[in-house]
């Protein structure tokens, strides 16, 4: 394969790369190709640090949801294939995006939860909205926002990462 048909192929996965994850980091609420992954991903974190004790158990959700495109990209980066990592790291910032919305829905508790019990929102339970005492809900935006900022950093890097070698 010529070097510029090279270029054209990863230059078009690329694209459809940006077409798969960027709604979904624009409108997370929206569903997108990944939720389905992002999900498995979220509950088995859940259970997979159960042993952990409660709060662990609530953040393993979303550490988990981030934690596996993270990995992917990691090993990707490990092997020196930097493409496949920009690829990947699209994936991470669909999931930065969807927990930052989880995090921002803390206080309201409207998105649409697998058990359809509201109390059992992680982020809104993590944040103390049980507890008068110890309320931190007013940290929901802020830190939902910060994590939001860290997706369209991860997009950024991503797409370096995807072109970088063309780029030298």
């Amino acid at each position: 394969m010529s070097p510029r048909a090279a270029l054209a192929l990863r230059l078009a996965g690329l694209a459809l790369a940006l077409l798969v994850t960027v709604p979904g980091l624009l409108n997370p609420l929206r569903g997108g190709v990944l939720d389905g992954a992002n999900l498995i991903f979220h509950e088995a974190g859940h259970v997979l640090l159960a042993w952990a004790g409660e709060t662990l158990m609530l953040l393993g959700g979303s550490l988990m949801q981030v934690a596996v495109p993270l990995a992917c990209a990691a090993a990707f980066l490990l092997r020196g294939d930097r493409y496949s990592a920009g690829i990947v790291g699209l994936w991470l910032a669909q999931s930065l995006s969807g927990v930052a919305a989880y995090i921002r829905d803390a206080p309201l508790r409207q998105l649409d939860l697998i058990t359809g019990d509201p109390d059992t929102h992680d982020w809104w339970q993590l944040l103390g909205g049980w507890n008068p005492l110890h309320n931190s809900l007013r940290l929901a935006d802020p830190l939902g926002r910060f994590v939001t900022f860290l997706a369209f950093v991860a997009v950024i890097v991503s797409v370096l990462l995807a072109v970088w070698d063309d780029l030298r």
